[in-house]
């Protein structure tokens, strides 16, 4: 099916594309899906959606919504979060960072992200 193209934006913001790709690829992997079998099922190459799930490319709103479909996914969670401006912008990240810092590693890391807010 025929895809429509449209730009993504919320305002001035940007889109971290790179964010998407890794959203788009855990839920494959998630599911037990090849990129190529991916692929196949959206009428895609396996180097596009490669290209997408390393956020190198800006996939149209439809060939997410396509991706979502068969890998059972929604937008809302491909999205959220994907603007640097967003307040949870790379929450998920963050904290799974934080989470693998030893005992020891985590008050000076929490040290140096409260200095950062300060500037």
């Amino acid at each position: 099916s025929p895809f429509i193209l449209v730009k993504l934006s919320f305002g001035d913001d940007m889109i971290d594309y790179k964010l998407i790709g890794a959203r788009v690829k855990a839920l494959r992997q998630a599911r037990g899906v090849t990129q190529e079998a991916l692929a196949e099922q959206i009428d895609i190459t396996p180097v596009y959606l490669s290209k997408i799930e390393n956020g190198h490319v800006r996939p149209t709103l439809d060939l997410l919504d396509a991706l979502c479909t068969v890998l059972q996914g929604d937008l809302d969670t491909l999205f959220s979060g994907v603007s640097p401006s967003a307040p949870n912008y790379q929450n998920e990240r963050v904290l799974e960072l934080f989470q693998r810092l030893s005992p020891q590693v985590k008050p000076i890391a929490l040290s140096l992200l409260e200095q950062l807010t300060n500037l």
